[in-house]
């Protein structure tokens, strides 16, 4: 009998978007995953390639038929995706208008992902399934807004919107036992860890995700975790 687990990627890209799709693999999960351009050849059994643009929102709902017309309705969606325009940091109106529309593009993408998201938690053959809604986030989103933040703002706005929606969202519909989380790799001191740490990330990113999924009792929205995939515990 096919598994009717279902897992939708969007951001499948070789670091944290393969790591995860492996491990949900190994947990007898089907793994649609999307991005721009998806590798279609030599997949293993079980993945699901689909072409979606987070900058382009409209995109979201069209990923989401195709996923549940030739997969199946997914009950866990994680969110991957991000774009980062530099500008100058002690100048941070020199990015481009259409650099600032792209970043609330991805903002609007999350938003409609998370939309699309709810009514397959909610489709009768998801009943008894868990049901999460995974967004990769940084600390960039409860950080002040300083100077010298500026060069990376446009992700920050994109982050700071992921995260006050996953809040909402965790809090709106708990009462129907679907999860929302803010997940974010942080140092062992719980600051903004090193991007070397960041490039290697994947299987800390994969085990800290299956944590939240598996978890018998909700966790936070807003879930940290070290480069060992361990919740992070302040000291």
């Amino acid at each position: 009998m096919s598994s009717k687990l279902v897992a939708l990627i969007i951001g499948a890209g070789s670091n944290v978007g393969d790591s995860v799709a492996q491990t949900l693999l190994k947990q007898n999960y089907k793994v649609a995953v999307g991005s721009r351009n998806p590798k279609r050849d030599n997949l293993p059994a079980g993945l699901y390639p689909f072409t979606v643009d987070v900058t382009k929102p409209e995109s979201i709902k069209s990923a989401f038929e195709k996923v549940t017309t030739e997969v199946g309705p997914p009950n866990i969606v994680i969110f991957n995706a991000a774009t980062l325009e530099f500008s100058n940091a002690a100048d941070p109106l020199s990015l481009s208008l259409s650099a600032f529309d792209k970043a609330n593009a991805v903002a609007s993408s999350f938003y409609s992902a998370a939309q699309e998201a709810l009514g397959s938690f909610r489709s009768p053959v998801h009943k008894d399934s868990v049901k999460a809604f995974i967004v990769t986030g940084n600390l960039l989103a409860f950080l002040p807004a300083v100077a010298s933040e500026g060069n990376r703002f446009s992700l920050g706005l994109q982050k700071r919107s992921e995260a006050y929606l996953s809040e909402l969202l965790h809090n709106a519909y708990a009462k129907e036992g679907i999860r929302f989380h803010y997940a974010h790799l942080v140092s062992a001191e719980g600051a903004i860890p090193p991007y070397a740490d960041f490039l290697k990330s994947g299987p800390a990113h994969a085990k800290a995700y299956a944590r939240l999924i598996n978890a018998q009792s909700p966790e936070s929205w807003d879930y940290r975790f070290t480069k060992d995939g361990e919740k992070f515990a302040p000291k």
